[in-house]
């Protein structure tokens, strides 16, 4: 005799009740009308969604016990088989109106089940291990194997139980206890590694020598902090507004040594000049020899005397005549540059007529 499901062992208390029972499905068997003449159907093939086996699992129009729980239904990703002499003896205990055609009538009960995600997993994990201290944004790869299946269609919850962190070696290990509606819970043991991740800026376009870097021309890269790599820039604000020192390509991590501030004076433009001294102060109009950025000491040529001075850079486009710079002239009747001391003297750097040139 087939050895029922745990559903069916109601049916089959005593040796007597399992002869009868068989007697009874037999003689079922034997007295068979056509197909179609009794009220209830056999369900030959059964999807179960509940983690239980009703009567009406089994049959269409089972009656009044329709609901009638018959036991448990089979693990996720299980099946068990009904043979037509169970179904025959549980359709007589229940009142439902049906017999078997032939003895080769079966019922097919199937739970259909899923392999929870690692995503799944992993997103339990990561707010126990952001509590132990490994970071607030982390990369978290499991080295576990196959996991067990779970209820398809059922919302499952992944509890931690237990956590054993390296911090060191970014290594872990986790007592996990999976749980879902229909099913045992499940406890199983997984390990893997952890990264903290940093979002850092990286060139979205190709960035060249010259170009003052802008918001836009970035993007974010989510990278391993243990990458990193001493040096990187790491926010907006180490990037934006310098300039490359070479050409920086998308997508390739920034590192500060790789950035200058871009020149707020350059070669060949008009700077504005002042002159401070003793509360007075003297502005005039120069062109800058060279490019310079903020506290860089440049050159600046007087173009209508032709006289060169030394002055700090104190914006774009602004320089201060640094106190004591003495100015180089042209040379005199074919004699060679000359040198105008200054030693700080206002008059030495006045123009003859006010606001007009200087030396």
């Amino acid at each position: 005799m087939t050895r029922p499901h745990p559903f069916l062992r109601p049916l089959f208390r005593s040796p007597h009740r399992a002869l009868l029972a068989t007697a009874l499905a037999s003689t079922a068997l034997l007295l068979a009308p056509p197909r179609g003449a009794t009220a209830a159907e056999l369900h030959p093939y059964v999807t179960l969604t509940d983690s239980v086996v009703r009567l009406s699992d089994l049959f269409s129009d089972a009656g009044p016990n329709a609901e009638r729980i018959l036991g448990p239904a089979p693990e996720p990703g299980a099946k068990i088989v009904v043979p037509a002499r169970q179904l025959a003896a549980i359709a007589r205990q229940y009142g439902v109106d049906w017999r078997p055609t032939s003895d080769r009538d079966e019922a097919v009960l199937e739970r259909p089940a899923r392999a929870p995600t690692r995503q799944e997993l992993i997103d339990a994990l990561a707010d126990v291990l952001k509590r132990e201290g490994a970071g607030d944004d982390l990369d978290i790869a499991l080295t576990t194997g196959a996991l067990p299946p779970v209820p398809a269609g059922a919302p499952l919850e992944v509890r931690v139980l237990g956590l054993d962190f390296d911090a060191a070696h970014g290594a872990f290990t986790a007592d996990v206890t999976l749980l879902s509606a229909g099913m045992k819970p499940v406890s199983l043991r997984v390990a893997g590694r952890v990264w903290a991740m940093a979002e850092v800026p990286v060139p979205a376009l190709r960035l060249d020598p010259g170009v003052v870097i802008a918001p836009a021309d970035l993007k974010k890269l989510r990278i391993r902090k243990d990458q990193l790599g001493d040096g990187a820039a790491l926010s907006l604000e180490d990037v934006v507004g310098l300039t490359p020192r070479h050409p920086l390509i998308p997508g390739q991590m920034i590192r500060r040594a790789d950035l200058a501030e871009p020149p707020l004076v350059r070669r060949g433009l008009p700077v504005r000049l002042t002159f401070d001294q003793g509360g007075l102060s003297i502005t005039t109009q120069g062109q800058a020899l060279e490019d310079g950025t903020r506290g860089a000491i440049v050159r600046v040529l007087n173009p209508r005397s032709r006289a060169v001075l030394d002055a700090e850079v104190t914006g774009p486009g602004t320089a201060r005549v640094m106190p004591g710079s003495s100015p180089e002239v042209p040379p005199q009747d074919g004699a060679g540059p000359g040198i105008v001391p200054v030693a700080g003297s206002l008059p030495a750097l006045m123009p003859t007529t006010p606001a007009v040139g200087w030396p």
